[in-house]
């Protein structure tokens, strides 16, 4: 081999080597997995009886829904049958109960063909219990909005019912928390109706009462009834919340009963315009 292809291969060895012998970037760490994050806590919900029988079943939810703690009972009643069937969140007036008054009214709409579903308020009969709220946050306050808003996570649970055919109806303080359920969560609601309920001016306290400017907001059809002598909620609030619905044109309707008094919840007249208003939306 002559010296100068002997040069030539030794040069060629001594890059090869070189490369081999170069020193290497590590391979970058594969990085760990990013842990599961854990689910968000729900409320449990836990209920005793038949929601078939005559009294219905009592519930509980407790927990976080939507971000807010709750601690809520009430009672569940529905037709007989695997459903889906359309529902509906009433709601009691002040120093009743879900079971005293919403019972009664769940009997009543359940013989419609309605899963019925009421919840205790704070102005329930005793004293707020349960959470959200307290003795300041009565009728139609935030904290009972919250909580006639958290029957619907019952519902949801519950496999026999129709989301998309849910009503509320409400008398008196309970009036006024369909009202500002209504205002808040209407997209939620297929149809609402109220017995001696209303609004009170803005910028006028009357704690209980959803303001004129929150019943602007509802766009659910809504069906009113007022007895012309009621001496506890005066009919003069259920004729303001009546220029709120004109206002925003939304389907409504507003009865007046001359000569009755705050009891018209049970009135045959009442029940059959609210069954009629419910099937002309929908609901049956």
């Amino acid at each position: 081999m002559s010296g100068r292809l002997l040069l030539a291969v030794l040069a060629s060895v001594l890059v090869i080597a070189a490369g081999c012998d170069r020193a290497t970037s590590p391979a970058a760490p594969t990085p760990s997995p990013s842990p599961t994050p854990a689910p968000a806590p729900t409320a449990q919900f836990a209920s005793t009886g038949d929601p078939e029988s005559d009294g219905g079943a009592t519930w509980t939810l407790r927990g976080p829904v939507d971000g807010t703690v709750v601690d809520l009972r009430g009672i569940l009643m529905k037709p007989t049958g695997a459903g889906p069937f359309p529902a509906i969140v009433i709601s009691h007036g002040y120093g009743g109960s879900a079971r005293q008054f919403s019972t009664g009214m769940g009997r009543e709409m359940r013989g419609w063909g309605l899963v019925a579903i009421a919840t205790d308020y704070t102005h329930a009969g005793g004293g707020p219990s349960g959470a959200p709220g307290g003795s300041n946050d009565l009728g139609g306050s935030a904290a009972n909005v919250i909580r006639a808003h958290a029957t619907l996570s019952i519902l949801s649970r519950l496999g026999y019912v129709d989301l998309r055919r849910v009503a509320a109806h409400g008398h008196s303080m309970g009036a006024f928390v369909t009202t500002a359920f209504a205002a808040t969560h209407g997209d939620l609601l297929r149809v609402a109706s109220h017995t001696a309920g209303g609004v009170r001016p803005d910028g006028i306290p009357l704690a209980s009462a959803p303001a004129l400017g929150q019943a602007a907001l509802i766009r659910t059809p809504y069906q009113w009834h007022h007895g012309s002598d009621d001496d506890v909620v005066p009919l003069a609030l259920d004729q303001l919340f009546e220029t709120a619905l004109d206002a925003s044109g939304v389907p409504h309707e507003g009865h007046v009963y001359p000569g009755e008094t705050h009891d018209i919840a049970r009135n045959p007249e009442v029940l059959g315009r609210i069954r009629a208003w419910y099937a002309a939306h929908g609901m049956f």
